[in-house]
């Protein structure tokens, strides 16, 4: 009876801390002590509770909200809250996500087999929303077997689902099939996929990609350009220094565009022939994708 009475108390102060997180003139230091209580208490019979004022929030469009319910839940469910936190996670409020992002990498590389029952479906599904947040996980966990959903993923019509294809990818590392499947990306429609497609390869350092990153230094878009510079320096590890890619590098220093200018600058100091290098994995640290 009194373990009963304990846990109506808790879904009490749970549905006070959902009112207060809905009014903006609410006092955040209060909200703050209803919320490390129910950390604390991690009463499982409370998700639920959770996961339903949590989709309310989200529904709100309350990133605050979400916040701090998708801590709770977290704290008290553990690996068994990923479902509706991945859901909760692909609605875009305006914050950066930073602690749920991490929440989520966290439990699916503890959890990878459950992860990955969970994220397969949902990547392969109707919701794009999920979609791109379920291939984005993927990269947490990746299996040779994805490349297939992954090409198919790489087709998609929605930028954002195309742009989240290109960070798992990277996380398969040198493997070909997914080297292809990153120098296709570099013809797509979108200049941010392309950027990224770039900053992957760069990343990646293999030679046989250079050629077509450097058929991206007469791209339409300055930013594409900047990033074929920037990627190139992170070939500068690689001996000998390559002469078409000096020449690219020459080519893009003369760019009518000063970011483009700055960045293959930046990357001809790099080459070991120019001045000194940098170690292998350093990013130029001025720009991301």
């Amino acid at each position: 009876m009194e373990d009963q009475r304990a846990a109506g108390d808790l879904t009490l102060r749970l549905d006070e801390l959902a009112v207060g997180l809905a009014d903006p003139d609410c006092d955040l230091d209060d909200l703050a002590e209803i919320e490390e209580e129910l950390v604390a208490a991690r009463r499982r019979e409370l998700i639920p509770y959770v996961e339903a004022r949590l989709s309310a929030a989200v529904d709100a469009g309350n990133w605050y909200g979400r916040h701090v319910l998708a801590r709770i839940l977290a704290e008290t469910a553990g690996h068994t809250s990923l479902a509706a936190l991945l859901r909760a996670y692909s609605r875009d409020l305006g914050d950066d996500q930073d602690s749920l992002s991490t929440t989520l990498h966290v439990l699916v590389q503890d959890h990878p087999a459950a992860a990955r029952e969970i994220l397969l479906p949902c990547a392969v599904g109707n919701d794009a929303d999920l979609r791109r947040a379920a291939i984005w996980l993927l990269g947490c966990v990746p299996e040779h077997a994805d490349l297939d959903l992954l090409a198919h993923a790489a087709q998609d019509s929605d930028e954002e689902i195309r742009s989240a294809v290109v960070g798992t990818l990277a996380s398969h590392g040198t493997e070909t099939a997914a080297i292809d499947l990153l120098l296709n990306l570099l013809d797509d429609p979108s200049p941010q996929v392309r950027i990224s497609a770039l900053s992957s390869l760069g990343f990646l350092q293999q030679p046989r990609t250079l050629r077509k990153i450097r058929l991206l230094a007469n791209d339409d878009n300055p930013r594409v350009r900047a990033w074929v510079a920037i990627a190139l320096g992170r070939f500068s590890a690689l001996e000998p220094a390559d002469p078409a890619t000096s020449s690219v590098l020459d080519q893009l220093a003369a760019d009518a565009d000063p970011y483009v200018r700055d960045q293959a600058t930046e990357a001809r100091q790099r080459e070991p022939h120019r001045g000194t290098t940098s170690g292998p994995g350093e990013d130029s640290g001025s720009a991301s994708p």
